[in-house]
């Protein structure tokens, strides 16, 4: 199969190209970025992998439906126009979309769902998400995905407070939803439940970036033989109710 990489000037377009030569699923690897001309790509691609920046949008979906070729977009930081985009491409051509592509993180998005809907509204949830020096969005795209897991398990929709600065006590309800930025951290998400008895404390690290690289190239693998329609890492885990 062939796989086009856009934005393999990037580290994880670089890794994504390093685990792909390794496999034999892959028979061609091409990748594109910002210095590219796309109009120059004549090559028929199985699927495009992006993990490049929301300014390339527009050109991704532009290629991707010129050609009709699924697309994996783990690239983060959009707006909700831009989403408005995305979720039109993907009445037309098979898309999935993932804030992280790690296997872990997708189970902890499901754990933190069932963690959510069994213990009900009463208790108090905070989200605390760390990454590198280097990133700039913030919170990051796991950190909001982990709050939409909450509220699908809760069934509901939450006020979000964005750290906390001065008199700032606790409003029933409400998520508290934290960023550090430091280092070289490759990825650290925390979900607590506290009640007045006790914490659940639901966590995933990042070891090696590698493992975003390896979860997207399975979500490639899986979109091929989809039909056009919005996916995400809970249909290539299976993770899927009902």
């Amino acid at each position: 199969m062939k796989l086009l990489i856009w934005g393999i000037s990037g580290t994880m377009g670089k890794n994504i190209e390093a685990l792909g030569e390794k496999d034999e699923f892959w028979t061609e690897i091409q990748g594109v970025d910002s210095k590219t001309d796309i109009d120059k790509l004549v090559e028929d691609f199985d699927v495009i992998i992006d993990f490049s920046h929301p300014s390339s949008l527009n050109k991704l979906l532009e290629f991707a439906l010129k050609t009709r070729t699924p697309v994996v977009i783990a690239t983060t930081g959009f707006d909700e126009e831009q989403q408005a985009e995305i979720n039109r491409a993907a009445e037309e051509i098979p898309l999935l979309q993932a804030s992280n592509t790690s296997i872990g993180m997708n189970l902890l998005f499901s754990l933190v769902k069932q963690s959510a809907k069994a213990l009900g509204e009463g208790v108090d949830i905070e989200i605390v998400e760390s990454h590198h020096r280097r990133k700039k969005d913030a919170p990051s795209g796991s950190a909001k995905s982990l709050v939409q897991s909450v509220e699908q398990g809760l069934n509901e929709k939450r006020k979000i407070v964005y750290g906390r600065e001065g008199e700032s006590p606790r409003e029933t309800g409400e998520i508290g939803v934290h960023a550090i930025r430091g280092g070289d951290i490759k990825g650290v998400h925390h979900v607590h439940f506290i009640d007045d008895m006790e914490q659940i404390t639901l966590s995933h690290e990042a070891m090696d970036r590698k493992v975003f690289a390896s979860g997207a190239l399975k979500a490639g693998k899986f979109l091929i033989n989809q039909p056009p329609g919005k996916y995400g890492m809970e249909d290539v885990l299976n993770l899927t109710e009902g």
